[in-house]
């Protein structure tokens, strides 16, 4: 069983030291969903194009000419990449040249065909998932977190059952939950839900790459609230008897594997940190455009960033090593790279949570 801890740590296995490892691409701006809180929806970055195929394929050669290595992985985002027309051929690019993809995508468009392609390839994927489907009542909040009506939400619902039908379950598959403060409180029972049917968890909190300001508590839960949160998800682990999970950020019990070994490819060409940062890097029509991002300011500061020189909560925390300042884009949005992550709600939990 892969626990969320693991998100923070998923690809440490190569031993590789500093340095870009991991890509992360916008294959398309197409998506069936507008969901409140996403980062392309608050840019108004949706339904704007599709990724070239000899682009995504490019992204991979300057990584490579940079680094003097192929990436370790390569996750799939959009819009949604089911959408894209270019999926299946540049999976099968990605595994020729022995990166591991990994596809997070609404699952509306999902099929059994594709999904039983992409399990035959051992392809991860991460879903969406912010209610206890087995309550009817949850639809319309379903519907209401994805920016959408009840009927799209439930094919979004079903399309997890075409993913365990193909043989999916941890660690190829897991269901992404986005919190926020309409479904805070249905995050225990999605918790119980996936747990009872192998399937992953991935709690994520909401980021933003803009100062945190009223409109994001608007939507986003506060650190209390989510202190009151991970006491009921961890009384959930102990239903199955599983051990307490570490309390890492942004993913609640996953630190960001990326914010200083990755780069975001969007698709009209600008590179960022990664997804949530709103800050470009450089652009794949400059020279040189991988080095320029990755030795750009920003990322430097993110290298150069230690338990001494970042603030509170994160400078007085034990959890630095695993964790390593919560998301790095939320905290440069308010101004200070060497900010703390003030979201953090450990402060508001007890020693033992």
């Amino acid at each position: 069983m892969i626990s969320e801890t693991d998100i923070g740590r998923r690809y440490d296995a190569q031993g590789y030291g500093p340095g870009l490892r991991y890509g992360i691409i916008e294959v398309t701006t197409r998506c069936q969903c507008a969901c409140p809180g996403c980062y392309m929806v608050r840019r108004d970055g949706l339904n704007h194009g599709d990724m070239p195929l000899a682009q995504a394929v490019r992204i991979l050669d300057l990584c490579r000419e940079y680094t003097g290595r192929e990436l370790e992985t390569m996750d799939l985002l959009g819009g949604d990449p089911l959408l894209w027309p270019h999926l299946k051929a540049y999976l099968t690019i990605l595994l020729d040249r022995g990166i591991l993809p990994w596809v997070f995508t609404n699952m509306i468009a999902i099929t059994p065909e594709l999904a039983r392609w992409l399990f035959e390839r051992e392809i991860h994927v991460t879903g969406k998932l912010n209610i206890n489907p087995d309550d009817p009542g949850n639809l319309e909040l379903q519907a209401e977190m994805i920016g959408q009506n009840a009927s799209v939400a439930k094919k979004m619902v079903e399309a997890i059952s075409v993913f365990t039908d193909a043989g999916y379950r941890q660690p190829l598959f897991r269901a992404q939950n986005l919190i926020r403060r309409n479904n805070i409180h249905l995050v225990p029972d999605y918790y119980r839900w996936c747990l009872q049917r192998d399937i992953g968890t991935d709690l994520e909190l909401m980021a933003s790459g803009e100062p945190v300001d009223e409109e994001y508590f608007r939507i986003a839960p506060t650190p209390v609230e989510l202190a009151v949160m991970i006491r009921k998800v961890q009384a959930v682990r102990s239903e199955f008897n599983l051990p307490p999970a570490d309390v890492l950020m942004p993913h609640v019990f996953g630190a960001c594997p990326f914010y200083d070994k990755g780069l975001y490819f969007a698709v009209n060409g600008s590179i960022r940190a990664c997804s949530n940062s709103n800050v470009n890097l450089s652009h794949l029509d400059e020279d040189d455009p991988v080095r320029r991002a990755f030795e750009s300011p920003l990322i430097c500061s993110r290298l150069k960033l230690t338990k001494e020189t970042v603030g509170e909560p994160c400078r007085s925390c034990d959890r630095w090593d695993r964790c390593r300042g919560g998301c790095r884009a939320t905290v440069e949005g308010g101004g200070d790279p060497f900010g703390g992550y003030a979201l953090c709600p450990l402060p508001h939990l007890s020693e033992s949570a």
